[in-house]
């Protein structure tokens, strides 16, 4: 194959890389981009010596930079569902009880919400767990809602 041939085919897997951002396809380019230099300064000419060196150098790449490279690449996980409403407020809409829920305006959204604790209407809580579909709440000390409020 032309070096041109194996430019095109780095130019390709690069393109899919930034549309995957998986970090796969950036060392298949990589290594294409190499074996393209090899062709055009004359080292390799044999299309078996290409892709045996295509493919070693790919998977020396994947071996000993991937892992370094992931390391630094800040994977942002977004919580989903119900399970991101832990550590928000709300306020008391009915009074919660030991023996009886109660229930938790938060987000503009009335929640069924129990807690170890009585917490009376009007109360600011933090969400500190889900059971099934109800808010597990304790009650916000007068400072804490303060905080919260500015």
């Amino acid at each position: 194959m032309s070096a041109l041939a194996w430019g095109i085919i780095a130019v390709i897997c690069g393109i899919v890389e930034i549309l995957t951002l998986g970090f796969w396809f950036i060392w298949l380019s990589l290594s294409a981009f190499v074996v393209a230099i090899c062709v055009k300064i004359g080292l390799i000419s044999a299309l078996n010596n290409q892709l045996l060196l295509f493919a070693c150098f790919t998977l020396l790449l994947l071996v000993f930079t991937r892992p370094i490279v992931m390391k630094f690449v800040k994977h942002k996980e977004h919580v989903s569902n119900v399970q991101a409403l832990i550590g928000q407020q709300g306020q008391v809409t009915k009074a919660i009880t030991r023996l009886d829920f109660g229930q938790v305006k938060l987000n503009g959204e009335i929640w069924t919400a129990a807690s170890e604790e009585e917490i009376d209407v009007q109360a600011k809580v933090s969400v500190v767990g889900i059971d099934g579909v109800k808010l597990v709440v304790k009650k916000l000390s007068e400072q804490d809602a303060h905080l919260e409020g500015d």
